[in-house]
């Protein structure tokens, strides 16, 4: 059996050892912006579980999402219409951990399954938050997340002292994101390694 460091995660332009937690405002509910919420979970040290009215998760569990998603296939996944701010689905900010650390934590890939099979394999309503609709509707149009290649925690998901880097969408979000933590450090639960901006990192971004 391979060793975790020993599986083809860095070898592959297709696959990555991080998952990515992308933010998104919530102006609506208390005005605080993407931004705002990334540096609300540094200074927590967590990641709140969506929940299930809101989040797209099944059942009555929350869970804490995340991607496994290359940093340059993020303009892909960024899209103007996921990433709108009148409606968005998630935008250019948020936090990147090891897969590592994810799995020691229970957080795991989501079962891609249509109703009729949760129906037919009997996945118990507990486990629902696992469970991420794949399947195609009457007249041909497919119900389908398989690009985000998520995976999920139930409930809340603890961050470390120190993790390997957050997104941020520019070269400014960079700098006042620095400057924000340089001035009081002890304010916050979990520091990056690395502050790193989408416009740069994944060229083509265009939201």
């Amino acid at each position: 059996m391979p060793d975790f460091d020993d599986l083809p995660f860095s070898s592959r332009p297709d696959l990555t050892p991080y998952l990515i937690h992308l933010t998104k405002n919530t102006k609506a509910e208390d005005e605080f912006s993407a931004y705002d919420n990334l540096a609300n979970i540094l200074r927590s040290g967590e990641i709140w579980g969506s929940r299930p009215q809101r989040g797209f998760i099944k059942g009555k569990r929350k869970a804490a999402c995340f991607m496994d998603v290359p940093f340059a296939s993020l303009k892909y996944v960024l899209t103007p219409e996921d990433a709108d701010p009148q409606a968005p689905r998630y935008e250019p900010y948020g936090v990147v951990i090891t897969k590592r650390y994810a799995y020691g934590l229970g957080c795991r890939p989501v079962l891609y399954l249509s109703n009729a099979e949760v129906e037919a394999l009997g996945v118990p309503a507990n486990e629902l938050w696992r469970v991420v609709r794949l399947e195609v509707r009457d007249g041909g149009n497919w119900i389908s997340w398989l690009h985000e290649r998520e995976w999920r925690r139930p409930d809340r998901f603890k961050l470390p002292p120190r993790i390997q880097a957050v997104l941020v969408r520019s070269t400014r979000d960079a700098r006042n994101l620095a400057r924000l933590i340089a001035k009081d450090p002890k304010d916050f639960a979990c520091t990056p390694s690395a502050i790193i901006p989408l416009t740069v990192m994944s060229q083509g971004l265009l939201v």
